[in-house]
């Protein structure tokens, strides 16, 4: 299908990708104003056991026949970690970037263009908005963290999983927080760490730990997984009491 653009996918992403995204196009070209392939699937980070292949479907109108078609796709293509599309219209995204601006920062940065227009190209991001969901989520995150830790009582496989599988969710932050100080924000979550230390002089071996963790699929054992927690604590803590204390 000519106009479906994937030479610039990576290849264990664009075998998994085409076949579904040639259904949908087949069915519903006349209903689709673009797709893209977003997140982790295009970047040298994707971990094939915990990463999700992502896409956005931007459609001229929301009708109910279109998700009842994307909705039958499920059962041939969930099993391959394709994640049910994001789906939405143009003036949806133009009413919600106040409401979602670290998400709609994430699909702007990290998004691979495989049909259509680029709706994404000349959305405008706000710095009060993003400031504002980096407070909630952080401190929100931090939460979460603390009462994951005292429901995994003592287990290393459950904070294994409960660290790791946070991680993913702390990057749109940093990118976020980068972008709140004007720091050019990397797609890849190594040059995210480190750019994240040179503008916020932020200690992130923590992170860097747990990527290794996932990389190699491991469980440590619990007194690391404690220490783990101490410093996700603390450098969570300080990040958070920084955002708090932006002069925008």
């Amino acid at each position: 299908m000519e106009d479906l653009k994937l030479s610039n996918i990576p290849a264990q992403t664009q075998t998994v990708i085409e076949p579904f995204l040639k259904d949908i196009l087949a069915n519903c070209k006349e209903d689709i104003v673009s797709i893209y392939i977003i997140g982790s699937a295009i970047t040298k980070g994707f971990h094939p056991k915990y990463s999700d292949i992502n896409t956005l479907i931007v459609v001229k109108e929301i009708e109910i026949p279109f998700y009842d078609f994307i909705a039958s796709l499920g059962k041939r293509y969930g099993k391959k970690k394709i994640r049910a599309p994001l789906i939405m219209t143009r003036d949806y995204i133009n009413r919600s970037l106040e409401v979602f601006p670290l998400e709609f920062m994430e699909m702007k940065l990290i998004h691979q263009l495989v049909y259509g227009e680029d709706v994404l190209k000349d959305i405008k991001i706000e710095k009060s908005d993003i400031r504002l969901q980096c407070e909630r989520e952080l401190k929100g995150k931090l939460q979460h963290l603390c009462q994951g830790y005292i429901k995994a009582m003592g287990n290393k496989t459950t904070l294994t999983d409960l660290f790791v599988g946070s991680l993913s969710g702390y990057f749109p932050l940093f990118r976020g927080i980068l972008f709140l100080y004007g720091h050019e924000i990397p797609k890849e979550k190594g040059d995210v760490l480190h750019a994240l230390n040179e503008c916020c002089d932020i200690g992130v071996d923590v992170f860097r730990n747990l990527l290794d963790i996932r990389s190699r699929n491991f469980y440590p054992p619990i007194e690391a997984l404690k220490e783990v927690f101490k410093k996700l604590y603390r450098v969570l803590d300080t990040i958070t009491k920084k955002v708090d204390e932006l002069n925008l």
